[in-house]
């Protein structure tokens, strides 16, 4: 594969599917959001609300856990929000799920490439010992002694 940018069609038809969609994705997603969503049960503390009651009349409530700079976090989302906020992580797992199918691609690739380059380079180093051989063997074979002709005198 050559160093510069490579164009669409040379690629794999698996990878041009990957790329494909995820800039369909990226085009007609309205957010991206990382994070995990967790729904909380909790009661309020209030003995005559209904949550005092049972556990299945706790209070309910959706947070977006994130980690930033190596430290948990949990963002209340209100209810008015929930649905993009979901529709916004599902969207960020899509992508981030083609760009890891991209990135086994791209793996592939690597592979081959030093495969490739791997059997280049035995194939050199074949060559370059075949020539080593010819070279010492042309060393080791005696020399034939030419007579030569003296230069013409003038005079």
């Amino acid at each position: 594969m050559p160093d510069d940018i490579t164009s669409p069609a040379s690629l794999p038809a698996d990878e041009r599917r990957l790329r494909s969609r995820l800039h369909q994705l990226l085009s007609r997603a309205d957010g991206f959001l990382h994070g995990s969503l967790i729904e909380m049960a909790r009661r309020c503390g209030n003995p005559r609300c209904r949550c005092a009651s049972g556990d299945e009349h706790k209070h309910r409530s959706l947070y977006l856990g994130q980690t930033l700079e190596g430290k948990t976090t949990m963002l209340y989302v209100p209810k008015d929000l929930e649905r993009d906020v979901r529709r916004w992580a599902e969207q960020f797992q899509q992508a981030a799920d083609l760009l890891e199918g991209l990135s086994q691609q791209g793996r592939r690739r690597l592979d081959v490439a030093k495969a490739r380059s791997k059997s280049n380079k035995n194939a050199t180093k074949k060559k370059s010992a075949t020539k080593k051989k010819r070279a010492a063997a042309k060393r080791a074979a005696p020399r034939k002694k030419t007579a030569r002709k003296p230069p013409p005198r003038t005079s």
